[in-house]
């Protein structure tokens, strides 16, 4: 598999030469693994973060495999928090446990392992495993792990199969209105980015995502039939980008299985990465794009209008920009 190529690159990461505690074999990675009853991991630091992962890897599945436990694995890892993305390296399944697994090398590691594990147990991996070539001291400042979320941590995925409803919005038992909600702030903001820059940010968007190859950014036309792309999504979730004249760029959210939380923080770096990118082309003065009859800016407003009305007469409304996939294939 491209297991190497895919997640970890071809960075080599330094080892420091000293610091090793007196059990600790030499060459041999500090680890806190016997904390959580997986006893004490003997990993041999390689200095290159994707054989180091695979070695972890392989290590954790021969434990599983001799307690008879399932074992499950991804890598690079992303979690959509409150306040922005958090990737972990490798993040693994051992029965009912979840481990995340993280490797330090040198002392900005150390920093941001320290800012971890202050963010950790709000994912979905809260044990927390360190590999590390120096040792774990006290007396630190940790070091912001969190990035901001971009339409880059997102790749198309080919030939992905989904199934089951999708739409912009739907209420919770927390949020019965469209016009109150979070989302809608949130988008109605993405739709006054968008407009009179559409045909950029559609070009962003897809080059940001891998459905094209450009290294530049390149201005591209809205279809007039909508097209739809099956995105890998944070946390593992399948995200569909739809995108149409009339409606323009949108995220569709699997129903079933995505929180509010998780939409609207999607939605929130999405749009703010979208006026990053637009800011530098107005200012350059780049032409604008021409109104086209339908546009996607009339045609939100209009909805919301439409929705704000049924609302306010005491309609619930239970789907908005929904569509159901039976199968569905980029």
């Amino acid at each position: 598999m491209s297991f190497f190529k895919k997640i970890f690159g071809k960075k080599s990461a330094p080892v420091a030469s000293s610091g090793k505690s007196a059990t600790s074999k030499q060459n041999n990675f500090l680890t806190n693994s016997n904390e959580f009853g997986l006893g004490e991991i003997e990993l041999g630091i390689s200095g290159k973060i994707r054989v180091d992962g695979i070695l972890a890897i392989a290590a954790l599945e021969k434990i599983a495999k001799a307690r008879n436990q399932k074992c499950e694995w991804k890598v690079m890892y992303v979690t959509l928090l409150e306040e922005g993305a958090l990737t972990v390296p490798v993040v693994v399944s051992m029965g009912e446990e979840k481990y995340s697994i993280y490797f330090i090398y040198n002392e900005e590691d150390l920093l941001k392992y320290k800012d971890l594990v202050n963010h950790v147990e709000k994912t979905a991996y809260p044990n927390l495993i360190y590999f590390s070539s120096i040792p774990i001291y006290d007396g630190y400042q940790p070091k912001k792990i969190i990035e901001p979320f971009q339409l880059a941590d997102l790749r198309v995925e080919n030939n992905a199969v989904i199934g089951g409803t999708y739409a912009m919005w739907w209420p919770t038992k927390d949020e019965k209105l469209f016009s109150d909600s979070k989302t809608f702030e949130i988008l109605s903001k993405m739709y006054e980015v968008f407009q009179g820059y559409e045909t950029y940010l559609t070009g962003y968007v897809l080059r940001q995502t891998r459905i094209v190859q450009e290294t530049q950014l390149q201005r591209m036309t809205l279809p007039e039939e909508e097209k739809n792309f099956v995105l890998e999504a944070p946390e593992g979730k399948k995200v569909v980008l739809a995108i149409s004249q009339e409606k323009g760029i949108r995220f569709l959210f699997p129903v079933n299985s995505t929180s509010r939380e998780y939409r609207e923080r999607f939605l929130k770096g999405a749009m703010v990465d979208f006026l990053a990118t637009r800011i530098p082309i107005e200012k350059q003065q780049f032409p604008r794009d021409e109104t086209t009859d339908p546009n996607s800016f009339d045609w939100f407003r209009l909805m919301s209008s439409v929705i704000r009305k049924q609302e306010a007469s005491g309609e619930t409304m239970q789907l908005i920009g929904a569509h159901t996939f039976n199968v569905q294939a980029n």
